[in-house]
Parts: structure tokens; C-alpha cells; sequence
């Protein structure tokens, strides 16, 4: 199959999702307004295309989704870590949601782990013999959960401070 193959019989709601998570990107360029359970949209749906991804296509789904919660530990420290210099949430002037302050660093995520998702989809279609072997299972294992990771790691280092500064007030 050859990429222009590949482009074209890509489901359709595989570009309503690249446009979904473009979007979202392009808003957190921004500060906004959100609840606080809202920071969890993009980790929460990461995880569920990540598992979907992972049982869906490899070959060895049970070792696949051993890597993949090994690479969703080491993301999540690099996401604590990438989003160590980002300003923490903020009180909002309406009760119940929290300023999120703006972030390039989201929207090139987003493109990051979108280009690498498709990529490691696309393998199986492109070269199958190597989507059936051992390695590219544990591959794909280990960089959809690293991924994921990140968005939980960024996540809960905006979150967690929060949390315990309005737990304690």
C-alpha cells in the first residue's frame, strides 16, 4: 500500500479527530476559563485511543499493553517535568472554574503525538511484517503510553498543586 493509499483510506474520523485536537490546541494557546475536571480531556482521550490503538492494532495486544503502562509511567514524569515552568491554575472570578494560563507547549504536543499515533498505525498497513514481530509491539506499547503520559504528567502538575492549595483553605 503506498502513503497516497494510505491518506485516502484513512477513516474519516481520524481527521475529525485531527481537527478536534488541532482546535483544542489552538484554544490552549490562550488562558480560558474551565473546570477543573476539564483538564482532563486530552489525557483521558489519549488513553482510550491509546488502549483502543494498542488491542486493536498489534498482534500481541497483552504485551503491548504491558509497555504501554510502563511508557505512560516515564511520560508522565517527563509531562510533570515539561510543565514545571508553566504558571499554575488560577481562582476564577466565577465559582467553580479555574484560569488555565496559555501554552504553545500543548498545541505542539498535540502535533507530536498525533504524527507519531498515525505513524505507528500506518505501519502494520504499510510493511506488515514488521507490525507482526515482537519489537513493534513492544514499540508501539511503549510510545503510545509515553504519550499519554505526558498529557497525564502536565495534567496533574497543574492539578495537584491546586487541589491541595484549595483543600487546605
Amino acid at each position: 500500500m503506498s502513503i497516497a493509499q494510505l491518506v485516502k483510506n484513512t477513516p474519516i474520523w481520524v481527521w475529525v479527530l485531527l481537527i478536534f485536537l488541532l482546535c483544542r490546541g489552538i484554544i490552549a494557546l490562550f488562558d480560558r476559563e474551565m473546570r477543573p475536571g476539564r483538564l482532563f480531556l486530552l489525557p483521558v482521550l489519549f488513553l482510550i485511543w491509546g488502549i483502543y490503538s494498542v488491542v486493536h492494532e498489534t498482534y500481541r495486544p497483552s504485551l503491548s499493553l504491558i509497555m504501554m503502562l510502563a511508557g505512560t509511567l516515564v511520560g508522565a514524569v517527563a509531562g510533570w517535568m515539561m510543565w514545571w515552568s508553566q504558571p499554575p491554575l488560577r481562582r476564577s472570578a466565577t465559582p467553580g472554574l479555574v484560569v488555565r494560563s496559555g501554552t504553545p507547549l500543548t498545541l505542539g504536543i498535540i502535533i507530536v503525538a498525533f504524527s507519531l499515533k498515525f505513524i505507528l498505525t500506518s505501519v502494520p498497513y504499510l510493511r506488515p511484517e514488521l507490525g507482526e514481530t515482537r519489537a513493534f509491539c513492544i514499540i508501539f506499547g511503549l510510545l503510545t503510553g509515553f504519550v499519554d503520559g505526558i498529557f497525564w504528567g502536565g495534567t496533574l502538575r497543574l492539578f495537584v498543586p491546586w487541589y491541595r492549595k484549595r483543600s487546605s483553605a
